[in-house]
């Protein structure tokens, strides 16, 4: 018994059990009925003693494309139906040198052959030809030839006030100014009205003593006589 994977149409990977295993009856396995057009695709080096060898078709209906992506050097081939991985000892399947492949193995393989996939979780860095030279970056560290940064040495520009905002506030003030100067004027004009009464007081003590002084000097008159 020798373990093989199948991969459907959609790009699902099965791991399959062949009891008796013939190249010439693989294409059974992909529920294929025909042997026409399905054969040996490429071989893969899985270890020092080990390779694995893909079958498919290359010919089919539409809408019957494999979806599976295939590493390289099959990357760009475009295939139709189920496929099928075999391991095999040596350089060449033969139907007496097929071992078990798991899904494990060829997801491990898989990685390898597209280069290893990029950890996401780890932080994005730039290589030595990334990176930017110091003459060239901002306190910030971006590089200066964005066009989009500002550099924190420009002076930032004035506080746009709108026009009806400006005129609220103009109006403010002067109502303001005006208030402040009916208060002094009104100050000025109590200590005006203030300033003629004490005249008008002055003015009346003035008068009664002349009178006072008419009277005594008539009283005066009159004893000489």
């Amino acid at each position: 018994m020798v373990k093989v994977i199948v991969v459907d149409k959609g790009g699902n990977l099965k791991s399959s059990d062949i009891k008796n295993f013939d190249m010439e009856m693989l294409h059974k396995k992909c529920n294929l009925r025909k042997n026409d057009d399905f054969e040996k695709r490429t071989s893969w080096k899985f270890d020092n003693d080990h390779n694995v060898t893909l079958f498919s078709k290359d010919k089919g209906r539409a809408n019957s494309e494999n979806k599976y992506e295939l590493p390289p050097p099959i990357d760009d081939k475009l295939y139709f139906g189920n496929m099928i991985l075999v391991k095999h000892t040596d350089k060449v399947l033969k139907n007496d040198n097929a071992v078990n492949l798991t899904l494990e193995e060829w997801e491990k393989l898989y990685e390898k052959l597209f280069g290893g996939f990029e950890d996401l979780g780890e932080e994005d860095s730039y290589s030595d030809e990334e990176e930017i030279p110091e003459h060239m970056q901002t306190k910030q560290g971006y590089s200066k030839e964005g066009g989009f940064i500002v550099s924190d040495d420009e002076e930032e520009d004035e506080e746009y006030i709108p026009e009806k905002e400006e005129d609220e506030e103009d109006e403010a003030h002067t109502s303001t100014d005006d208030a402040e100067e009916e208060d002094i004027m009104g100050k000025e004009s109590d200590i005006e009205d203030e300033e003629e009464e004490e005249e008008d007081e002055e003015t009346d003590e003035d008068d009664y003593e002349s009178d006072l002084g008419s009277e005594l000097s008539e009283e005066s008159y009159i004893d000489s006589d």
